[in-house]
């Protein structure tokens, strides 16, 4: 199965460092809202930020993502 961006890991992990999303956003260089979006799963961010976001957690990528469940039809 593939794996895809959770917005919920990314809350958790947030939380679980102690962040503000005002901080996190800080420190990935992003804005407050489009962590929010994020968390949200409204919005999937880029590789690139993506990686930001779990060096500033002190977490892998890896932590920051799920499994893909397939919908039926």
């Amino acid at each position: 199965m593939a794996r895809i961006f959770s917005g919920p890991r990314l809350r958790e992990a947030r939380k679980s460092a102690g962040l503000s999303p005002e901080h996190l956003a800080i420190g990935v260089g992003r804005s407050t809202y489009t962590i929010r979006e994020y968390e949200m799963g409204r919005v999937n961010p880029s590789v690139a930020t993506l990686a930001a976001l779990a060096d500033t957690l002190g977490r892998t990528v890896d932590d920051l993502l799920d499994e893909e469940t397939a919908n039926a039809a």
